[in-house]
């Protein structure tokens, strides 16, 4: 697994350059540990690229890179996620994870932050593009080094269904 920042694995990515099944290749784009075939990481890796492809925050795709795990529950499918670390020095509170499909979630996409505890997700929700707008936004948050949000969002449906109430 090589560490490069977010950006230099997007334009990557972009090229082609994770695109074959080779094991090889699939670790270079940052598979660290995994359960399935290995010829299935790169078809794992496209559904995961699209929350690492829709980071536009400058912060995080200069000073972060990615790395991917197949998780294996002792109940239920494999799933997997993506994980945000820092390029340079300790995680601070800035260490984060997508997770996709798992189920033990309640939606399709959460994430866990350090900086909000490991305990309960800091924000659920059904499609990539609302985690990108969360991800995205709460950047300028992890520059600062605030450990904790005031308060963890709630994805956009459950906001909707609690109006229609």
């Amino acid at each position: 697994m090589t560490e490069m920042s977010v950006r230099q694995w997007q334009e990557r990515f972009r090229a082609g350059d994770f695109s074959s099944k080779d094991r090889a290749v699939q670790c270079e784009a940052g598979w660290y540990d995994w359960f399935c075939q290995d010829d299935a990481l790169a078809g794992r890796l496209q559904k995961l690229s699209k929350v690492v492809m829709g980071i536009t925050d400058p912060y995080i795709l200069d000073h972060y890179y990615v790395w991917f795990k197949n998780n294996c529950p002792l109940s239920g499918p494999l799933y997997d996620d993506v994980r945000f670390e820092p390029l340079h020095g300790d995680r601070n509170g800035r260490y984060f994870v997508v997770i996709r499909d798992s189920p033990h979630e309640t939606h399709k996409w959460t994430i866990y932050t350090e900086r909000h505890g490991f305990e309960q997700p800091e924000f659920t929700c059904a499609n990539v593009w609302d985690m990108l707008r969360h991800i995205n936004t709460m950047a300028p948050e992890t520059w600062r080094g605030d450990p904790q949000p005031a308060k963890a969002p709630h994805s956009p449906q459950k906001k909707r269904k609690e109006a229609e109430r």
